[in-house]
């Protein structure tokens, strides 16, 4: 079994086309290598370099590294040492050429080879490290420019026990930088959420924080409510991640409440209270406001080289004065995407979409309607459809955050029909901290040109293709799918529901009712009640 297709489709379809990276005198792909092999098992992962220069090749130095993570989740090379190599480090396993030469306008393929060991278990990490010394003629700065190619792979059979948490959170405020430094008066307040991966699974998190602060009357009022945005953690880590309140606080009783979910699999929300010190200057304290915009959605039937209008509605709740702007953007998880064959320009109406008027006022309670300009370009898009969104921030007007909210802009062609499609990975299965309860996971990216709606079931099938158990898979967002976005969905599994024996574990992707994709694995129950999932051949 070659790790080849898996690793290219992993690093380049499902996280989004990025472009290579780009040293003096090469550039790599893949930058990510992620997949899933069965233990005892030699894989082969290639590697292409080439140069950049036209005229002249170059030598790139190769060094097999350990990969770990800093405090805020970015990954980091050490010096790979044989007798002291981290826990789940992937680096024995690794043989790669130690130095390659390229030539100009020619690519070098390095194989790079991997023995994964029969007792692997879970995710295990390493990286190559590929250098690039500067030319010995070289004049001026000479510098040695670096690019780190993290590798995560996990094996087949037997789970790993999924244990990543939200353990912490804290309060404090982030000072100005640069030319502000000195600068008594905080920038923001930061909410430091603490997240440990004390299990063998290379996992997906994202959740959100609540900070509440406790009234005269002893009640919780929320002050804000922040997103923790999608990392990913190393088996045996733990990270720190800052989120921007966007606000100063003063001093008070506070909870921090946050929810956290893991590989799509919502876990044990947090809960804690913190005396806060507060700022002396900040006497007043500003709330969320909960944007009202109708519609969510605005449809407009493509015309060629014709202008429309529409309305949109916003609506101030709150008892104070706010300055909302909107901005019209490629909408999120489309923006900054590809597949093979789709960039999220080829889809976005961004360019066509004007709000009127941009910036405004609103009072207390008051409603406000908002011009849609749409004008469309004389020569029809090469899809069916095309979509905008629109961002919207509300500021008080002492220049503190307000809150937020989004619209859609949905253009269809009349002519022509939707091509819906979803990639769906291999479900992957991990044990957890409840004995014979299973987490189930997977990954969906929308491979079509139009938004989904998506609902995960997965069933338990026996030999002739009966149901035994089945249920859903949960996500944390239940917003549509966008085209080129991906989304996790997550659900557990009782393992005293199954029988011992080969079973089918099929996983159903459908939107408004249509089936979409389907992935059909082998799951097995030993004789001491343990589940075994493999992955489609």
């Amino acid at each position: 079994m070659r790790l080849a297709p898996l690793a290219v489709l992993f690093a380049l379809t499902l996280v989004a086309l990025v472009p290579e990276a780009r040293a003096q005198g090469f550039q790599v792909r893949p930058l990510f290598v992620d997949g899933e092999v069965p233990p005892g098992t030699r894989v082969t992962i290639p590697v292409e370099i080439s140069p950049t220069s036209q005229i002249e090749g170059r030598t790139i130095d190769v060094e097999v590294v350990e990969l770990t993570q800093n405090e805020s989740g970015g990954f980091r090379a050490m010096p790979y040492d044989p007798a002291n190599a981290l826990p789940r480090s992937a680096a024995p396993w690794i043989e790669a050429p130690s130095e390659v030469t390229i030539e100009a306008r020619e690519t070098e393929l390095v194989e790079v080879e991997m023995a994964v060991p029969f007792a692997a278990r879970g995710s295990y990490a390493a990286a190559l490290l590929l250098s690039a010394p500067p030319p010995e003629d070289a004049e001026g700065l000479r510098l040695t420019l670096r690019v780190l190619v993290p590798i995560v792979v996990g094996t087949e059979g037997r789970p790993a026990r999924q244990d990543v948490r939200l353990s912490g959170a804290d309060l404090r405020y982030r000072q100005p930088e640069g030319e502000d430094a000195d600068a008594a008066t905080p920038e923001t307040t930061l909410v430091d959420a603490l997240v440990e991966n004390n299990g063998g699974t290379f996992s997906s998190v994202e959740g959100a924080l609540w900070v509440d602060v406790k009234d005269e009357g002893g009640d919780w009022r929320q002050v804000r409510r922040v997103d923790i945005a999608q990392r990913r953690i190393l088996p045996e880590t733990a990270i720190t991640l800052p989120v921007d309140l966007g606000r100063l606080l003063p001093g008070g009783d506070y909870r921090l409440r946050g929810e956290l979910y893991v590989d799509g699999r919502r876990t044990q929300p947090l809960r804690r209270e913190i005396a806060f010190e507060g700022h002396p200057e900040v006497q007043a304290l500003v709330t969320d406001i909960d944007l009202e915009v109708e519609p969510l959605v605005f449809e407009y039937a493509y015309q060629p080289g014709a202008t429309r209008s529409g309305r949109i509605a916003v609506t101030n709740p709150a008892i104070d004065p706010i300055e909302v702007s909107v901005d019209v953007e490629i909408p999120e998880g489309m923006a900054g995407r590809a597949s093979a064959t789709v960039r999220d320009t080829d889809l976005s109406a961004a360019d066509w979409i004007e709000v009127v008027p941009a910036r405004f006022t609103l009072r207390p309670g008051q409603t406000r309607n908002l011009r849609l300009l749409a004008r469309f370009p004389d020569e029809a898009p090469a899809h069916q459809n095309a979509y905008a969104a629109l961002k919207l921030s509300a500021e008080y007007r002492d220049g503190q955050r307000a809150g937020t909210a989004t619209g859609l802009v949905e253009v269809t062609r009349a002519e022509g029909e939707d091509t819906p499609d979803i990639g769906l990975e291999p479900l992957r299965l991990a044990s957890t901290e409840e004995a014979g309860r299973y987490a189930l996971a997977l990954r969906a990216t929308n491979t079509g040109d139009v938004l989904l709606r998506p609902e995960v079931e997965y069933r338990v099938l026996d030999t002739g293709g009966a149901r035994i158990v089945g249920g859903a898979l949960e996500a944390e967002e239940g917003s549509p799918l966008m085209p080129l976005a991906a989304r996790r969905f997550g659900g557990t599994l009782e393992a005293d529901t199954l029988p011992d024996g080969e079973l089918t574990l099929l996983t159903l992707l459908t939107s408004g009712g249509a089936e979409i994709g389907e992935v059909v694995q082998t799951l097995t129950k030993d004789d001491e009640g343990r589940l075994i999932l493999q992955s489609p051949e």
